[in-house]
């Protein structure tokens, strides 16, 4: 006769308690302090004279599709936190700007929407190289590009 199973299945593991729980702890808080001074000793040994040089970059951003028109095209206007808008922009768009890099990273970023188009594209390119470019799909469609201006280091 065959013997019956017991097909419920075991949950999780309860916690520890007492003196492991304490253990565990003060082993996982002991790894993060010595992963804490590691980090630190590298930051250390780094050459203070590597720091960035603010740069400026010719942005363009472009935004192309078959549709004739974008109901809303948003861009990064000044490289950190300024967005600008605009609407009912006939297609293909285009907007060039200038904008600071340095000390800290500088974003380029521009998000479009379709109308009743079969597709839309952006592209950003940087001091004349292309280095985001995207294609949306379908009517009613939202296309982004992104990209991260580091600064180049002293040296």
């Amino acid at each position: 006769m065959p013997s019956a199973t017991n097909t419920r299945k075991a949950g999780p593991p309860a916690p520890p308690t007492g003196r492991g729980h304490r253990r565990a702890w003060w082993a996982a808080a002991a790894g993060l302090t010595a992963a804490v001074v590691v980090a630190a000793g590298v930051l250390s040994l780094t050459d203070n004279d590597a720091a960035p040089v603010p740069t400026t970059h010719t942005i363009v951003y472009e935004v192309t599709g078959p549709g004739g028109r974008a109901p809303e095209i948003r861009f990064a206007g000044e490289g950190t936190n300024s967005v600008e808008k605009a609407e009912a922009v006939g297609l293909p768009w285009r907007k060039e700007l200038t904008i600071p890099a340095g000390p800290g990273l500088a974003v380029a970023q521009v998000m479009a929407t379709n109308g009743q188009g079969e597709s839309i594209s952006c592209t950003i390119t940087v001091d004349g190289h292309v280095v985001a470019n995207n294609t949306a799909k379908g009517e009613y469609t939202t296309v982004s590009c992104s990209n991260m201006i580091t600064p180049p280091a002293r040296g």
